[in-house]
């Protein structure tokens, strides 16, 4: 992930098969849908569809549904957030004053906002559901914001890449405070509320899982682990992305680690959200990132892949939008994508 990074900023970021029925989306936003033929044991007829963005190279990133139903993604290159009406298929996009900001992480707030870090314009930034942008400063410089989420105290809370902290922001006053993870160098990249109502990060090049709770806990993760994204999962486990060591790893709130590789080889797993399954109740779903597969893990362990049509796209962000359909981002191709029919 780390590597990942950089090099867009420097840029300008085994079971039997299954198939799916090819559908076109409804509305006038115009797409193409893809047989899913994954690999895995499912019942249901999935679909992947891919939709290009409108604005030409704009790095689609980080996306979450908003607090209108809507999905809401940053545009990394073009230093816009934008949304995907999921009524009309129309996007919308809304420019961020501070130039080459490279909005990158997204989540809805607790006061009913849109919330999203800007890695170079060094800002937390914040958004409401008809467009008003505040932006608020790091109080450290470079600190290179990358993740974000809501914590059990209502506060945002962001890692920062470079800065080597959590930073939490009170979104009613604005205040900012710090906390300096204890490895050096770590890189903490992604960030979740636990089960345990604790926040949970990858510490990308440490090697490392954290816990914050009025103090920090480490755990040591395999050697040459570079953990990435990761969600609190429907068992009560914390469930993360490993890129280097392309596995999807189970961590107990006592730290107890078990890794599931991913299908296929050095596929680079990113982003990691909840979804639904006909597996189960819930499973975990990512994305492959150099395989280009959307990947689903149940908390069994059992994982399945399927290819998306674009070759290369970058798949980057995955959340659960309406519908139990799952949305995602192709940074490279500047595709959204959806997985429906779950």
């Amino acid at each position: 992930m780390r590597n990942f990074f950089i090099a867009i900023a420097a840029g300008a970021l085994h079971i039997a098969g299954c198939g799916g029925k090819s559908v076109i989306p409804a509305g006038n936003f115009a797409g193409s849908a893809s047989d899913l033929h994954g690999r895995g044991v499912h019942a249901a007829a999935m679909t992947i569809t891919e939709m290009p963005v409108p604005q030409s190279s704009s790095g689609p990133t980080g996306v979450t549904m908003g607090p209108d139903g809507n999905i809401w993604f940053t545009e990394y290159f073009k230093n816009s957030i934008a949304v995907f009406n999921v009524t009309t298929s129309k996007i919308k996009r809304f420019k961020i004053a501070t130039s080459n900001a490279r909005p990158a992480g997204i989540v809805t707030g607790p006061d009913g906002n849109l919330w999203f870090t800007e890695s170079l314009g060094n800002k937390i930034g914040k958004i409401t559901p008809t467009g008003t942008i505040t932006e608020y400063p790091i109080n450290i410089a470079k600190s290179d914001p990358i993740g974000i989420t809501v914590g059990a105290d209502g506060n945002l809370w962001v890692t920062e890449l470079d800065g080597n902290r959590l930073v939490s922001l009170n979104p009613t006053t604005g205040a900012l405070t710090g906390y300096l993870v204890p490895t050096a160098h770590s890189h903490p990249a992604f960030i979740t509320l636990g089960p345990d109502g604790a926040l949970w990060f990858t510490e990308n090049t440490a090697g490392k899982i954290g816990r914050f709770s009025h103090g920090f806990q480490e755990f040591t993760l395999a050697t040459g682990a570079n953990p990435e994204g990761i969600v609190s999962g429907p068992d009560g486990n914390l469930w993360f992305t490993d890129d280097a060591l392309s596995q999807v790893d189970k961590i107990t709130t006592s730290g107890v680690v078990t890794a599931y590789p991913t299908l296929t080889a050095g596929a680079v797993p990113s982003r990691i959200t909840v979804g639904p399954s006909d597996l189960g109740p819930a499973a975990l779903w990512f994305t492959e990132s150099t395989a280009n597969n959307i990947g689903e893990i149940t908390t069994a362990g059992v994982v399945s892949e399927f290819p998306v049509s674009t070759p290369a796209s970058g798949l980057t962000g995955i959340a659960l939008g309406p519908n139990n359909t799952l949305w995602f981002t192709e940074h490279i191709a500047n595709k959204l994508g959806t997985v429906s029919g779950i």
